[in-house]
């Protein structure tokens, strides 16, 4: 009859030692997870170490075999990294507009519309034309892939009254 009594004491006993492995299981399980950050936010970084003029942050956030697309010509990764050294020092006031925009396991991009001015333009000129971002994610980390930026065509056509 005593030993009834502590039936329910070594019940409950087991019952709370099982759940503590189960808690400690989850906590292990998300030791192990990597936090991943939000291609949204890798894109808005690039977009701000553009406006901060700093291409080292640029290239950081880019793969290695990037490629860029400038008005439909191919330009090569090594000639990327001096694309960016060269450019993003000479615009200012990068905006960009997006349109379209998709996030995969493995795969994110932007498109949309951009406009920006050029340093020490006294003509305050304002450049437009649109863009597609390629994020790919590589070992838990989102680099740009490839960059494809077309800028608007004047209309020719017009006539000036």
């Amino acid at each position: 009859m005593k030993i009834l009594k502590f039936l329910p004491v070594l019940a409950l006993f087991l019952l709370s030692s099982c759940d503590d492995k189960k808690e400690t299981k989850d906590h292990d399980e998300m030791a192990q997870e990597v936090e991943v950050q939000d291609p949204a936010e890798v894109n808005k970084a690039w977009i701000d170490g553009w406006n901060k003029n700093n291409a080292a942050s640029l290239d950081s956030l880019t793969a290695r075999d990037a490629v860029l697309y400038m008005q439909g010509n191919f330009v090569e990764a090594d000639s990327l990294r001096a694309w960016y050294k060269m450019a993003a020092p000479q615009m200012k006031n990068l905006r960009t507009s997006p349109k379209n925009s998709y996030t995969g396991k493995d795969l994110a991009y932007e498109s949309g519309t951009y406009e920006h001015h050029m340093q020490n333009d006294s003509l305050q000129n304002t450049y437009n034309g649109a863009y597609t971002l390629i994020w790919k994610k590589k070992d838990n980390n989102w680099k740009l892939q490839v960059i494809n930026i077309t800028d608007s065509t004047p209309d020719t056509t017009a006539v000036n009254e």
